[in-house]
């Protein structure tokens, strides 16, 4: 193995040194949920004395995750207890999501509970007209899936729009030479080197694809790469295309928050 081969591994280590972070990667599980239950799709959880979710034309959202942090072994800066929901608009194209602001909760909420009532039951949920979203036509989830939580961890792609600055860093440090500002690691790696840094920092470990924090997987671009979402550097939320879940064309779902959110 001659230097420039192992100063090339040395750099991807250095990258993933950088840029490790924790993150809590989601499981299907292979049984069935009730109201309570941290679970993908289905009937939600609700209280008579909230305002359940609805979208711009006065239409209940349908549920599309929701974590109960009662049931999980969580760390800060996730709360031990309560329940955390995303809703979206299984009957929109574009699933919540309004390309002129992306910010914009039209179609989508984001809705924490900090108190779970055990008393609720499916009943009362069906006399607020509450009911699993299975007959949604964009909805992306078929059927109602169990799911857990279990600490784990990733490293920054080269599809994260914070990759560069990092990948600078590590350069320095493992080469001794500064970047220009405007440089670009796919300029400065060849095909091969390209390749293979992706497929490191995409390891067994870091495909997590359902997760909770860490480094997000976008099928196009970088929402993040538009200075009007550039502080969003939390990701609260990641669901991808799997065996039940259809993001269009298998595309992937994430929400984000601020660290002052």
């Amino acid at each position: 193995m001659d230097n420039k081969t192992d100063q090339f591994d040395q750099l991807i280590e250095v990258i993933k040194r950088l840029s490790k972070q924790d993150n809590y990667s989601i499981k299907i599980l292979d049984e069935e949920p009730d109201i309570f239950d941290s679970k993908f799709g289905g009937i939600p959880y609700w209280t008579t004395d909230k305002e359940y979710p609805e979208n711009s034309e006065g239409e209940k959202l349908s549920l599309l995750a929701q974590i109960n942090f009662d049931k999980c072994d969580v760390e800060e800066p996730l709360p031990k207890n309560g329940m955390l929901q995303f809703f979206i608009d299984g009957g929109d194209d574009l699933m919540g999501l309004n390309f002129d602001d992306q910010t914009l909760p039209d179609n989508f909420r984001v809705v924490y509970h900090e108190k779970i009532d055990y008393n609720i039951t499916k009943e009362s949920l069906e006399k607020m007209d509450i009911f699993a979203s299975l007959d949604e036509e964009y909805f992306p989830i078929d059927g109602e899936l169990k799911i857990s939580l279990n600490k784990n961890f990733d490293y920054i792609t080269p599809n994260d729009f914070g990759f560069e600055k990092i990948f600078s860093e590590a350069y320095k440090e493992v080469y001794g030479k500064e970047l220009d500002k405007d440089s670009r690691s796919y300029k400065v790696l060849n095909d091969e080197e390209n390749d293979k840094l992706y497929d490191k920092l995409l390891s067994d470990d870091n495909k997590n694809n359902h997760k909770i924090f860490g480094y997000p997987f976008f099928t196009q671009e970088d929402p993040r790469s538009n200075e009007k979402y550039s502080n969003y550097d939390i990701l609260l939320l990641q669901i991808d295309s799997d065996k039940k879940i259809l993001w269009g064309d298998s595309g992937v779902c994430n929400f984000f928050i601020t660290k002052n959110h």
